[in-house]
């Protein structure tokens, strides 16, 4: 045994510790030859034993997730205790149950794990001790956190080699019963020797609930088989413009508006768990939560499993990234894998849109192009509904705001408009590239930014024409802008998402500053607009116009010789 761990170590480049269980793992191989005792210990290491088994250690965190998982009283329990699993299963995973077992239990045990080909085996009989000795583990109530560890520890050794056949079997059973993401996510980091990815870790130690991959969500389950009731916890703006077919929708914020109203739903979701169980004869009893992935959104959600978890109740999941990840999986599937979809108002669809135009060259992809070109078409619904709901007091019942800064509109010098096409408005093909020039909305005086009152504004007898759209910036964020035509200028104002009603000029130009108005093709509500500033140098500002036809006609119209 000995010269065993010394050409291990050796072959391995490593220093032996007396608390490895090394010595312990080799025990029950010693009827063998040298050379197939080292086979043996080797696979069992690289394969079957967990990295990490210390103080804090990854397989800890993952064991307390599934203990979570399956008996959330029991979990809460030790919790509370803060008996955490590393203080009674680190020799138990290290040694697979040798420190704890007789020869012939681990030997008879060690043959039926093995025929299993699963390393997380060893999770799963840790579960079931756990489980089955959960009516004197709750009893524990006055006990220290070391006193309880070491009475969990010491559960194997009542063990007999009659009782491994149902040990194993229970620990199947357990194993049928748990997400297959547990198994698939984390196996690389768990066992083997490939590099640890600690991020993925860290995010494990601060779970709240057993994280699932969303492609889980979208397999379907067979006879014995995992079925998910998903709950969807976004906003119900969100749930109803896509979502799961089959979700349940359990509004985030109801919990802190009408807690009676979160109470009933709750009753809702646990009478439907139990209703498909029974009926569908499955481990269908499973519930998944699913947020938008946002932390300042997603922090209701926390809030919502810890209620189901402080219920006691079981088989409670999340699914990891949300429905922005279930959105980027489905892809070109998306329409008809969710529900409800509506690319308009979708805020993974919008902000999808958002990134595409990132930069200064918003020349379309090619290889993106139907995908994007489709979304785009319709985004500005969404956002100029959202701006009316917003400003809508402003445009119609009116304000009691008393506007505290000046009406007047300086004065701009005419500049001389650059000629270089026959028409200002034209369509461009999809090449279309400005090169050399400004781009940005920043405001063309030389003056700082002057804030009004929107209400008031539209109150001015010379306005012909206000819009709502969006300016696509620099770095391709949109931002929310109203158009306001005059007889002699166009004005960009930017309402202040901190001041209700008041907005900010972004630009003043006199129709004669207009160089050239440029519509894409493939969609002709992406709007190019050029200035020529007093300084002769060209500014490019670009927006998304609802009804863009409409609007650079009339806009066109007023500028000096397009009549």
């Amino acid at each position: 045994m000995q010269r065993i761990l010394m050409y291990y170590c050796t072959a391995r480049n490593i220093r032996y510790r007396a608390d490895c269980g090394w010595a312990e793992l080799l025990s029950p191989l010693s009827p063998m030859s040298w050379a197939d005792m080292y086979s043996a210990f080797y696979a069992l290491l690289s394969k079957f034993v967990p990295r990490n088994c210390k103080v804090d250690g990854k397989p800890f965190h993952l064991f307390r997730l599934l203990l979570l998982y399956h008996d959330p009283e029991l979990c809460t329990f030790l919790d509370t205790k803060k008996c955490s699993p590393d203080l009674y299963a680190q020799r138990w995973f290290r040694s697979l149950y040798v420190c704890r077992c007789p020869i012939e239990v681990v030997r008879e045990m060690w043959t039926r794990y093995l025929l299993q080909g699963d390393p997380f085996m060893v999770f799963y009989l840790g579960l079931v001790i756990l489980v089955n000795a959960r009516e004197v583990i709750l009893e524990m109530e006055s006990k220290t956190s070391a006193e309880i560890a070491e009475r969990i520890a010491s559960f194997p050794d009542n063990l007999s080699v009659e009782d491994v056949e149902d040990f194993i079997s229970l620990a199947k059973y357990y194993g049928d019963r748990t997400p297959s993401s547990f198994r698939l996510d984390h196996h690389s980091q768990i066992f083997g020797n490939a590099p640890t990815v600690e991020t993925t870790f860290a995010s494990l130690s601060q779970a709240l609930c057993l994280p699932i991959s969303v492609s889980e969500l979208l397999q379907r389950t067979t006879i014995g088989g995992i079925s998910f009731l998903v709950v969807d916890c976004r906003p119900k703006k969100q749930y109803d413009v896509g979502h799961l077919p089959g979700a349940l929708h359990l509004d985030p914020d109801t919990m802190l508006t009408d807690p009676g109203l979160f109470t009933t739903a709750v009753a809702t979701v646990l009478v439907t768990q139990q209703k498909t169980f029974l009926a569908d004869n499955l481990c269908s009893n499973h519930l998944c939560f699913m947020g938008d992935s946002r932390e300042e959104e997603d922090h209701l959600l926390n809030m919502i499993i810890a209620h189901f978890l402080h219920r006691k109740t079981q088989f409670v999941s999340s699914a990891r990234n949300g429905y922005r990840a279930l959105h980027e999986l489905l892809e070109d599937n998306v329409d008809t894998g969710l529900e409800d979809h509506d690319s308009r108002r979708c805020s993974v669809c919008i902000e999808d849109i958002s990134r595409r135009l990132s930069g200064t060259e918003l020349t379309i992809n090619q290889t993106s192009d139907k995908k994007l070109v489709a979304k785009m078409s319709t985004v500005m619904k969404v956002t100029s509904d959202s701006m009316k709901s917003r400003f809508g007091s402003f445009w119609k019942e009116g304000s009691d705001v008393t506007p505290a800064l000046p009406r007047h509109v300086p004065t701009i010098t005419r500049s001389r408009p650059y000629r270089g096409i026959e028409n200002v408005f034209s369509i461009a093909d999809e090449d279309y590239k400005d090169d050399d020039v400004q781009c940005g909305g920043a405001s063309s005086s030389e003056e700082s930014e002057e804030v009004v009152n929107i209400k008031l504004w539209q109150e001015r007898s010379d306005i012909t024409l206000h819009l709502f759209a969006e300016e696509i910036t620099s770095d391709g964020k949109l931002l929310s802008s109203i158009l306001i035509m005059t007889d002699t200028h166009l004005y960009n104002i930017r309402p202040l998402t901190d001041r209700d009603g008041l907005g900010c000029i972004k630009f003043r130009h006199p129709y004669s500053a207009i160089a050239k108005i440029t519509a894409k093709r493939k969609h002709p509500d992406l709007i190019t607009f050029k200035f020529m500033k007093p300084n002769h140098e060209l500014q490019v500002i670009r927006f998304i116009i609802p009804d863009s036809k409409t609007v650079t006609s009339k806009i066109t119209a007023l500028i000096p010789g397009e009549q």
